[in-house]
């Protein structure tokens, strides 16, 4: 089985230009992309920062784009969402009794727990005891089937992450992905394999030890993510890369000087 996760997309009502670029233009790009080449995949996961501002006018946006993409897609929130407002247009997207929306669904045999880990008007995230006590419920109900978790912020310095940590770990999720850093982070957390993608509009700069956040216009990237016999390969795919293609093989190719004297593939 095969599934897309792509994060922070920002959308902005009226397509209003951010940072320089247009966030529908590069989540069509995206989708586009995902029809065309990636026609074999389940679903797409989009981990939160659907939209810039969270107004109801950018979640129509949202939905507009959407209409396009030809495979089932999953929405969870981040820091720039709003509950109400995307409620008000999303209004198929399950809630917990709680009113926060976070859901389970299955596809195959396999088990995706998309948690919210929104804490209004704040930049940073939360996991409170409702929401952990939720996630308990899930984890009670469990089947043998790998089960994958989907959050918008990184565990990492999250509100309630020590306790996630206990609840999830000892294999009880084969992945835990997020978006959040505008930024590929893969490795491991209290022994949970985790990883992150690149934003489908702008990118943090990563400065190690630095306080000052910069952004630029690193290239963005979904990831391509293969789960098979138990085993979960991730592979971030560069959707915009206009670069010349050459074969491997050919002498004039690896002779050539410059992307430029590269043969016609």
């Amino acid at each position: 089985m095969r599934f897309i996760h792509m994060t922070d997309m920002h959308i902005t009502a009226e397509d209003q230009p951010l940072y320089g670029l247009s966030p529908r233009g590069r989540l069509e790009a995206a989708i586009d992309c995902i029809n065309q080449d990636f026609t074999d995949v389940a679903f797409v996961m989009m981990t939160g920062d659907l939209v810039n501002r969270g107004t109801v006018g950018e979640y129509k946006a949202l939905r507009t784009i959407l209409k396009d993409l030809q495979v089932p897609h999953y929405l969870l929130l981040g820091n720039h969402d709003g509950r109400e407002a995307f409620r008000q247009v999303f209004a198929g997207v399950p809630v917990d009794d709680n009113g926060f929306i976070q859901y389970v669904f299955e596809v195959e045999d396999k088990r995706f727990i998309v948690m919210d880990t929104l804490d209004e008007g704040k930049v940073a995230g939360l996991l409170c005891q409702q929401r952990l006590n939720w996630l308990t419920g899930q984890l009670d109900t469990q089947v043998q089937q790998d089960t994958f978790l989907f959050l918008h912020h990184p565990p990492l310095r999250l509100e309630g992450g020590e306790a996630l940590a206990e609840m999830i770990g000892g294999g009880r999720i084969k992945h835990l992905f997020f978006g959040h850093v505008h930024r590929p982070l893969h490795g491991s957390w209290r022994g949970i394999p985790i990883s992150s993608q690149h934003s489908t509009l702008h990118q943090f700069v990563y400065t190690f030890g630095s306080s000052i956040m910069q952004g630029c216009h690193e290239p963005p990237t979904f990831a391509a993510v293969n789960v098979v016999n138990g085993n979960v390969v991730i592979n971030p795919h560069s959707y915009l890369d206009a670069s010349p293609r050459f074969s491997l093989r050919s002498k004039a190719a690896m002779q050539a000087a410059s992307p430029e004297e590269l043969p016609p593939q």
